[in-house]
């Protein structure tokens, strides 16, 4: 009877905190929602998901062969930033993204900054989405209907915003395989037909056509910047970080190989380099059309990526927006972005020339790569700062105890 009565008052207990995480914005039921599996895996698919797919082509078709080194440096500057990340989710503690700011700039000041995060979290939701929409439309549907196709993308993002990161986590775990899986069918296919290596060289014959590449597509700079809600809310190991930043630079390595592997292809024809999509490029104008629509196959696992780092971006926007209208109602903030989401890439970024403009113009060129390293950086000193202010107060409280 009394075991009953003590376990009654445990349920009871645990009740009680799940109601007060739900009345706090930015908390979840249980801090620790993803392991360091899960984290590595996510690492993984955001190194390579849209950096695999549209920017290899857009910058062959500006710079000819000296595309995988525009590339190669957009990439480094990514790692860059995952690696201030990583070290901001192994320092971090318990506390999250949202409650490192708090202390370090206030409350107002954090809900300043992540207002920006939501802003810049959004845009690049809106260049992930549209890639997608773009490789079905040219890849597997003969007539895309987009604003129909458009609202099955918005329906699976809808049911993300309804569930915890855990959930998400665990979607990328079980997808994580089929993705490697085309990346290995990919790389094997390339590396048994051969490539001529030699066809990247001369570099660089032209500067200001390398510049103006590296200006032009600063809009698929800053892809780990989800990994944000990771801080706090990770169970990390020793070797966590390590094993991360791993997996990122294995991820971007593949992107920067098959970057090499289309531009040996092409030379410096740039002309000649399709506006669809890097994997078809290489299968179909690299190799030979020699194993029919096996690019096809391959293509369609890539796509199991995209889908799920624009579900990353979608769930940190959301959750960005919650924090700073301090609420946390996870199916209105979920459908006001899906209908926001619904009318720009219905009515603007399905349009060629408007996706064009918007992902390369000189606002995007520069206020991209600056968010993509300030929210890292901020993220970093934060949990340094907070992590030493902890430390000495835990010092002292111990000295007071001393001499008690």
């Amino acid at each position: 009877m009394a075991q009953s009565n003590v376990n009654e008052k445990q349920i009871n207990s645990t009740a009680q905190s799940d109601k007060e995480a739900q009345k706090t914005p930015g908390k979840t039921t249980e801090t620790k929602q993803s392991t360091s599996k899960q984290l590595i895996v996510v690492v993984f698919i955001l190194s390579l998901a849209t950096k695999l797919y549209l920017l290899p082509i857009y910058l062959i078709q500006m710079t000819g062969r000296d595309a995988y080194i525009a590339l190669s440096i957009e990439v480094a500057f990514d790692l860059i930033a995952l690696g201030l990340l990583l070290a901001a989710i192994m320092l971090a503690g318990d506390k999250s993204f949202f409650e490192l700011l708090e202390e370090v700039i206030g409350k107002v000041g954090a809900k300043i900054f992540v207002a920006f995060v939501a802003l810049f979290l959004f845009f690049k939701l809106n260049i992930s989405a549209a890639e997608t929409s773009t490789f079905y439309s040219d890849n597997v549907f003969a007539d895309f209907d987009a604003p129909f196709m458009i609202i099955v993308l918005l329906i699976f993002l809808g049911s993300v915003a309804n569930h915890t990161l855990r959930s998400l986590c665990r979607i990328n775990e079980l997808m994580a395989p089929i993705v490697a899986l085309g990346i290995v069918m990919l790389i094997a296919i390339v590396i048994a037909t051969g490539f001529d290596f030699a066809n990247i060289f001369p570099a660089m014959r032209n500067g200001l056509d390398f510049r103006r590449a590296m200006m032009r597509n600063a809009a698929w700079i800053g892809d780990f910047t989800p990994l944000v809600l990771f801080i706090g809310r990770t169970k990390t190991k020793k070797h966590t970080a390590v094993f991360a930043a791993a997996s990122g630079t294995v991820g971007s390595a593949v992107v920067v190989f098959f970057g090499i592997v289309l531009c040996a292809a092409f030379g410096n024809i740039k002309n000649f380099a399709d506006s669809c999509t890097n994997i078809s490029n290489i299968l179909q104008f690299s190799i030979g059309n020699v194993y029919g629509r096996i690019d096809l196959l391959s293509s369609i696992l890539w796509s199991v990526s995209a889908f799920i780092e624009t579900a990353l971006f979608f769930y940190a926007t959301c959750r960005c927006v919650e924090y700073v209208i301090g609420r946390n109602i996870h199916f209105w903030v979920g459908l006001s972005l899906c209908v926001i989401l619904y009318f720009l890439q219905v009515f603007a970024m399905t349009d060629p020339t408007i996706f064009s403009t918007v992902a390369s113009c000189i606002p995007t060129a520069v206020m991209t790569p600056v968010f993509a390293i300030l929210i890292p950086a901020l993220a970093l000193i934060s949990a340094i700062v907070v992590r030493k202010r902890d430390k000495k107060q835990s010092e002292q409280g111990s000295e007071n105890e001393a001499e008690k």
